[in-house]
């Protein structure tokens, strides 16, 4: 007899029964096993406070309301007695958009793996490279969950729209549209920023200047936003922020020549006395994708766009209910057991299944996801074209 029994070992609990809920969600809570390795999404935004309620199909609808900001207009000159000029007095915009799903690949163990671990367990009496090894598994799931939904933020913030096309090896097309104003679309300026003559951060100030006054003379924090690449290969190698941090260099007596380049940190310092142009903010973000014909690097947000917003948060992460809980606790097979867990700050479900394959068992791992991020902020959210001049 052995000495050991495998179905008191924890890793046995993440699959034995409902009632195992709570202790799954004690391991996936615990911070030292689980780690965000893709988090740019969480410094744009937050995630909603309630979940949005669903229909009884599992589609769910939300709505972003936003104030557009905008200069008061001069009084008119009236008649005594004479009457006011009609408007709509709401400045308030919005729009809606539905919640998509998604599902990462999934893990199943057979019954020849889990035979192995039986013995293991039976043996050493210790189930330690056991879990080691699951929490691998899912790690790689939670990546997944943060990695789409960098994606996500990244496509929206950058485009005003989330476009699912030719993205992983399921359902294929837009998702939504962010009412963005047309007039928010901004083009370089006078030259494009990669232009040798362009004067990069005139154009930005007069840019600036230019949305604060839309913005009814908008006198709070904003930031600029672009991808790493397009900071280190045109704005730092802008020949007038060459000069602007030239003449730090002078200022504060720090010896170089006019071929050194421009580093991040010099500009950092630099830029402390620089006024009309907020803040710049990097964007580090690129995810794998693989479809069924190819595996590639893809970006939500492409080199060649920037955008000026007011800072804060830019994003909320609208989130729903999961349909197959719901279903499976209510309506579920009698020969499958199912334990749930939640992931990722609660954006993800976690499922663990038992069920039959033939004449064995099989041990399922499922990792869902029923949420998309929302531009908060989109009125006053501004987009510009680096590569198109005016």
């Amino acid at each position: 007899m052995a000495k050991y029994n495998f179905e008191d070992s924890r890793y046995a609990k993440f699959f034995a029964s409902p009632e195992n809920n709570r202790f799954l969600q004690s391991f996936l809570d615990n911070s030292a096993l689980f780690y965000t390795n893709y988090g740019w999404y969480k410094t744009q935004g937050r995630k909603a406070a309630a979940e949005t309620p669903s229909q009884a199909d599992g589609t769910a609808v939300f709505s972003v309301k936003a104030h557009k900001l905008k200069s008061p207009h001069l009084m008119d000159l009236r008649a005594p007695l004479g009457d006011s000029n009609q408007t709509d007095g709401s400045k308030d915009k919005f729009y809606t958009a539905s919640i998509p799903d998604f599902i990462a690949e999934g893990i199943v163990e057979t019954a020849s793996e889990r035979n192995y671990k039986v013995q293991m367990f039976e043996q050493f009496g210790n189930d330690a490279d056991i879990v080691a090894t699951y929490v691998d598994k899912l790690q790689d799931k939670f990546n997944a969950v943060d990695a789409t939904m960098n994606f996500m933020t990244a496509q929206l913030m950058s485009t005003a729209k989330i476009d699912y096309t030719g993205i992983g090896r399921g359902i294929q097309l837009p998702l939504h549209k962010a009412e963005v104003p047309t007039s928010n679309f901004l083009k370089a300026g006078v030259k494009t920023w990669a232009d040798a003559d362009c004067k990069l951060l005139t154009q930005m100030r007069v840019l600036e200047d230019k949305v604060r006054h839309e913005m009814g003379d908008y006198a709070g924090p904003m930031v600029w936003q672009m991808t790493r690449n397009d900071f280190y290969n045109i704005f730092l190698k802008n020949k007038e922020v060459r000069e602007f941090v030239s003449n730090y260099r002078k200022l504060n007596f720090l010896a170089s020549t006019q071929e050194i380049p421009v580093v991040a940190s010099e500009w950092n310092k630099a830029v402390v006395d620089l006024e009309g142009v907020s803040p710049i903010e990097l964007v580090v973000e690129q995810e794998s994708n693989k479809t069924h014909s190819k595996e590639e690097v893809v970006k939500g947000w492409k080199d060649g766009t920037a955008v000026l917003r007011p800072a804060g948060d830019a994003v909320e992460f609208e989130h729903k209910a999961i349909l197959d809980e719901q279903m499976i606790k209510q309506f579920g097979a009698s020969t499958i057991t199912s334990v749930f867990g939640r992931g990722n700050d609660g954006l993800s479900l976690v499922i663990n299944s038992t069920m039959n394959n033939g004449h064995f068992k099989e041990w399922h791992t499922d990792v869902m996801m029923s949420a998309c991020p929302a531009l908060i902020e989109f009125p006053n959210h501004y987009i510009i074209d680096i590569n198109t001049a005016d």
